[in-house]
């Protein structure tokens, strides 16, 4: 009882690191925070016995790093296949397939997409999480993906209506 009690109170230190990295106005302070973010989620996912969602979450951190230095396309795949390679072994319940979905359409939508379509490829990204997050229980896990999708459909929302906006 006492691990658990401290596993979700490391999701709440995550959830206090996601929404950082989401207030940030320079792009490199916001995947530095998401670095820190998933490396914070992947021991709180640890320590709840999640292992698809520890190692998606370590994968998603590199990516985030990486990203930092590099967009092409070779490194999109192999993060793609570094995460299918290393999750599916481990999957024992079809609602662990969530994350590794959700984050291998993240993945190609970070090295591949741009605007409204961008968003909501990172929208379908969150829901999966979220809903792999509710299943385990994860209370930080489950309220920044909520968060992250409140925050990207208001974003989408508003970008929407800038087009459609006369010139």
């Amino acid at each position: 009882m006492t691990l658990m009690l401290f596993a979700q109170l490391v999701g709440g230190v995550a959830f206090i690191f996601g929404i950082m990295a989401f207030l940030q106005k320079d792009d490199l302070r916001f995947r530095y925070c998401m670095v820190a973010f998933c490396f914070i989620m992947m021991v709180h996912f640890a320590m709840m016995g999640a292992v698809v969602g520890a190692i998606g979450v370590a994968i998603n951190g590199i990516r985030a790093f990486v990203s930092i230095k590099t967009r092409s396309k070779r490194a999109m795949w192999f993060f793609i296949v570094i995460l299918i390679g290393m999750t599916l072994p481990n999957v024992s319940s079809p609602v662990e397939l969530l994350p590794i979905i959700g984050s291998a359409v993240g993945t190609w939508a970070l090295f591949s997409a741009s605007g409204i379509k961008m968003r909501s490829f990172i929208l379908f990204n969150s829901a999966c999480w979220f809903t792999h997050n509710m299943w385990i229980g994860s209370i930080g896990g489950s309220l920044v993906e909520g968060t992250f999708l409140i925050a990207n459909t208001a974003t989408i929302y508003r970008l929407c209506m800038k087009q459609h906006e006369p010139a």
